[in-house]
């Protein structure tokens, strides 16, 4: 499918069905009166085409997620608050940060390999739409060869910029590492003070690029931190630190650049876990889940178990929902996090999951993390 303009790219319509307020007991859905939570949304997609007759055969994909949380509700941190939650940094600044990206690529017309740059929505709810992307990509997914995902990239300080994702390819560390050396530059700011990158290996964590890496596929994820307007009304434009963000858009720019002219394709590798969801929480214990990232009041799904992991060992399996740790009830993921930060290596706990309709209760014990 072509946009209005004739050139690859169009919005990728996908629905889902967001978690459900136990508390209410809907009637069940027929054709005529279909499920309420039912809700329909847009990927959006740009396609620039490869210019070297071999390369342009393989892909790089570039992803923002543009949806936030409206008028709050759940997920927002504002106690009661019906205001509008603007998200300028959750991720305004990534979508303004891709949209840029594709700017300064199209001008260019250096690019070897299809940049695909897209515009997920359905985050919040739990990365609904990178995971409907991998599964109906408009490109074929064995030659995706990179995702690179900038989520909540406006809030520079310090000069601290989280990458993540480094031990998903072998040659990420060099290659980020490498291009930090230089400082970057942009119109009227010259800067000779580098980033002080804060490395995480992981390529797991609540945001787009784990979909992909979930698929194999080699991942980056830019991140500038956590504040305290994170999901809340008071995420406002006039808090952007915009010359921050023009440098990590350059500073991104010549990483996917290098990946893009560079003929061998990046190695994937099975990253270390970091156990701490997208940097923002760290434990001293791993337990080997991957949690889905979306809002929740009964449980917290699992995406995946990895593999030689304390949750393989007691049993645990994709798709589990996780009820009760460690005798303490889990609702969401915040629940989780809360009671691995008081776990202890070495000591057997139950975990209660909820398993098609069947309760199980199963022994797992926490392992140190490196």
């Amino acid at each position: 499918m072509r946009g209005s303009n004739g050139k690859p790219g169009f919005l990728q319509p996908f629905s889902y069905t967001p978690v459900r307020d136990p508390h209410s007991t809907p009637a069940e859905p027929t054709a005529a009166t279909p499920a309420p939570n039912v809700r329909s949304a847009y990927n959006v997609i740009g396609v620039l085409e490869g210019h070297d007759p071999a390369l342009k055969n393989e892909a790089i994909v570039i992803g923002a997620h543009y949806d936030h949380l409206g008028h709050g509700g759940q997920g927002s941190l504002a106690a009661n608050s019906s205001d509008i939650h603007h998200g300028a940094d959750d991720n305004a600044s990534g979508t303004a940060a891709i949209i840029e990206l594709a700017r300064q690529f199209a001008k260019d017309k250096s690019n070897k390999r299809t940049i695909i740059f897209i515009a997920f929505s359905g985050e919040e709810d739990g990365l609904f739409g990178s995971k409907y992307y991998v599964n109906n990509p408009v490109f074929p997914l064995d030659k995706t060869v990179a995702m690179i995902n900038l989520d909540m990239v406006g809030r520079l300080k310090d000069n601290k910029l989280t990458v993540g994702g480094i031990g998903t390819a072998s040659e990420w560390k060099q290659l980020v590492e490498g291009r930090n050396t230089v400082g970057m530059h942009i119109p009227q700011h010259v800067y000779a003070q580098i980033f002080a990158l804060q490395l995480n290996e992981d390529g797991f964590g609540p945001s787009d690029h784990s979909s992909f890496y979930g698929k194999n596929i080699p991942v980056l994820f830019f991140f500038t931190g956590t504040h305290l307007d994170y999901h809340k009304p008071s995420d406002t434009f006039e808090k952007i630190n915009y010359v921050g963000t023009a440098r990590i858009v350059n500073f991104v720019a010549a990483i996917a650049k290098a990946a893009d002219q560079n003929p061998t394709l990046p190695t994937y590798t099975v990253a270390k876990s970091s156990g701490t969801p997208g940097g923002r929480t760290g434990f001293s214990i791993s337990l080997g889940t991957i949690p889905t990232y979306a809002d929740s009041t009964d449980g917290m799904l699992l995406d995946g178990v990895r593999e030689n992991s304390p949750a393989s060992k007691a049993g645990l399996k994709a798709g589990d929902k996780v009820v009760k740790l460690a005798g303490k009830d889990v609702k969401n993921v915040v629940d989780y996090t809360a009671v691995m930060g008081e776990m202890k290596p070495d000591v057997e706990y139950d975990v209660v999951v909820v398993r098609g309709g069947e309760t199980l209760t199963m022994k797992i014990t926490p392992v140190k993390r490196p």
